[in-house]
């Protein structure tokens, strides 16, 4: 009889084994046991759920989950979910999402990176999908490797004032920045939450800021660089505070476009105001821009690419790229 439950951490080469093999040849998560740990596992508590045959061992079905906060209540964000057909017959995804919804004390579950198809199909049923915005900030330049620039924006910047604030450690993250003001961000996520996914990934460097406006600091924002063949491109993966600081950050992020020699800075998002980004001097790339702004870096593909995403409640939600599993390796380093 197939069984849905929460997994231990003796379950996880069975875990990769079945992402592996009934997911995704090669796949990192399959493959590199410390990066699935980073991902799904704290203080021993696995986040992952299975569909298994409890006498036979073999998985079904899997969903993987990461905890945005502590405690019951918290948001989530969901990464993978498979379901094989099986003896039973049983719709093994949807008895997963119930089971999780029963018994993980979450408020909200937020899941990036659907595919098209079925964010089309589940938007006809709900109003409970959503598609980033990407926007982008161009360099000065008249050549470009990594973008594809037929029609070169790059609008004046609208306001001023910001400074961008290097916070190199968790610790002086805690110090600097107003966390009762962060703690308003839907969904919230904890310090431990931000220092692990930012401070501790085993192998991306993140370059964390404060936005320190009119002497305060209450919002910060986290950013990486990708390079293609000697071409650098700055990414903003997340943000926390007050939307509308980022109105006033447009001179330092072109300060930072010109001492890295950036190509250009881009910015997938879903909550934030246009009119915010455009004063900062954000482009808007639409589904069929004829710029493109690449979204996959390893390996490079030069497309556009949207990302949609499922949530359970979408008002007043802010979702970003570094959710979930949308900015992690795709490979095993």
């Amino acid at each position: 009889m197939i069984k849905i439950r929460q997994a231990t951490y003796e379950d996880i080469p069975r875990i990769m084994k079945h992402i592996d093999e009934d997911w995704k040849k090669g796949h990192i998560m399959g493959n590199d046991r410390k990066m699935f740990e980073f991902q799904h596992v704290r203080n021993g508590e696995v986040f992952y759920i299975i569909a298994e045959d409890d006498t036979t061992g073999k998985i079904y079905a899997s969903m993987g989950y990461m905890p945005m906060a502590e405690g019951d209540g918290a948001c989530m964000s969901s990464m993978m979910i498979r379901a094989l057909k099986n003896p039973e017959e049983r719709m093994l995804g949807e008895e997963m999402a119930r089971f999780f919804e029963a018994n993980m004390g979450c408020r909200n579950l937020i899941s990036p990176g659907i595919m098209k198809r079925y964010a089309k199909a589940l938007a006809a049923l709900s109003d409970n999908v959503g598609m980033m915005e990407h926007y982008y900030r161009l360099g000065k330049r008249e050549s470009f490797v990594v973008a594809r620039i037929n029609h070169y924006e790059r609008p004046d910047i609208k306001k001023t004032g910001v400074v961008l604030e290097p916070l190199e450690t968790a610790e002086q993250f805690r110090s600097n920045v107003d966390l009762d003001e962060i703690a308003k961000d839907c969904p919230r996520r904890s310090m431990n939450y931000i220092e692990h996914r930012y401070y501790e990934h085993p192998y991306f460097s993140y370059r964390v800021y404060g936005l320190r406006l009119n002497g305060q600091l209450k919002s910060a924002i986290v950013m990486r660089e990708e390079n293609v063949s000697g071409a650098k491109v700055l990414r903003i993966v997340d943000f926390f505070g007050r939307d509308e600081d980022l109105a006033f950050a447009g001179e330092s992020f072109d300060q930072l476009i010109e001492e890295g020699d950036y190509e250009y800075i881009d910015f997938y998002c879903y909550g934030i105001e246009g009119t915010i980004l455009r004063d900062a001097g954000f482009v808007r790339r639409e589904e069929k821009d004829t710029n493109i702004i690449p979204n996959y870096f390893a390996p490079f593909v030069q497309e556009n690419i949207e990302i949609f995403f499922y949530t359970w409640h979408k008002d007043k939600i802010h979702v970003y790229r570094g959710f979930g599993d949308q900015d992690r390796p795709n490979h095993v380093i």
